[in-house]
């Protein structure tokens, strides 16, 4: 399992503005890190590339700088809708909406172009359905499906995200927060181009057994989102910053043979930081991140002695 990042850990600015992804890049790899998630929910930023119409010209250079950085992409986040209310202006305005599903496809472009394998979405819940779990689980198998498709075309998979019932959103139940529901999702498309995104974070704003969740999950799992909370707001803290057991989760991801990586989601710990600080925190960031591997490899040890001993 490899260390690896979100460019979203160098995100937003104190000021609201964007740091640019070269710079991201830069700055990732100067404190260690050599595989980094691709986060393309910035596209209602104007300035953002992937809203601009000379996107490819942008998404070429930044490839370039990634060969000169030693840089692999291996995962992105596909853009979605307001996280908190569903009912924005991409679903209720219809000129609005398709704008945003023009960006979401142009996502899959530039995540094959970058040589991603893993595309990382979130499902949608049938709130003119009462939020009930069966409308929900057709609404993202139609929506879904086509998406998959085009995907698989460009030789990527589609990992759904485990969301959470968000204690200040308008939607009382949130389809996918309960991960038995997300299994039923995955299973129900019977593909191997699909799995599933475990955010540690949402996990723990819903209180589960994150270790037993992830038995549950097993093979399915291809993705992870990586941070840490009190439980009570989705802050997106660094692991050991918040109330999640890493231990037994690290033990866990071992005994189930996750071949994936480990990706921070960790911009509530940066956004905030002066400029100058930022380098910083990221290289702290690395080293907590290499620890927690550190633990998964001890446990993957541990299990092979005790397999060679058995025979």
């Amino acid at each position: 399992m490899r260390l690896s990042t979100s460019t979203n850990i160098m995100g937003v600015n104190r000021d609201g503005s964007l740091t640019g992804l070269t710079e991201c890049m830069r700055t990732c790899a100067e404190t260690g890190y050599k595989v980094l998630d691709i986060n393309f929910r910035f596209v209602k930023f104007a300035d953002f590339f992937l809203a601009q119409d000379d996107w490819e010209d942008h998404l070429d250079r930044m490839k370039n700088e990634a060969v000169k950085l030693g840089i692999e992409f291996s995962q992105c986040h596909i853009p979605y809708y307001h996280p908190i209310n569903e009912i924005d202006e991409y679903m209720t305005d219809p000129e609005k909406h398709e704008w945003f599903e023009k960006m979401c496809e142009r996502a899959y472009h530039a995540a094959a172009a970058l040589g991603v394998k893993w595309a990382v979405a979130h499902a949608f819940t049938a709130i003119d359905k009462n939020c009930e779990r069966r409308a929900s689980r057709e609404k993202n198998l139609a929506y879904f499906g086509p998406y998959l498709e085009l995907a698989k075309k460009l030789g990527i998979g589609i990992a759904i995200e485990n969301l959470a019932d968000f204690y200040n959103s308008p939607i009382p139940r949130r389809y996918s927060a309960a991960y038995e529901d997300l299994v039923e999702l995955v299973d129900a498309f019977d593909d191997q181009s699909i799995g599933i995104c475990w955010d540690f974070g949402h996990a723990n704003l819903m209180n589960y057994d994150q270790c037993e969740a992830l038995r549950f999950i097993g093979k399915r799992l291809k993705a992870t989102h990586v941070n840490d909370n009190f439980g009570v707001s989705d802050t997106h803290n660094l692991p050991f910053m918040g109330t999640i057991k890493w231990e037994g989760i690290m033990k866990t991801l071992a005994e189930i043979g996750y071949e994936g990586d480990f990706t921070y989601e960790i911009h509530g710990m940066v956004d905030r930081l002066p400029s100058e600080l930022k380098g910083h925190a990221i290289q702290y960031s690395f080293e907590v991140g290499n620890y927690l591997i550190s633990l998964q490899n001890a446990q993957i040890s541990s299990q092979r002695c005790f397999e060679i001993s058995k025979n």
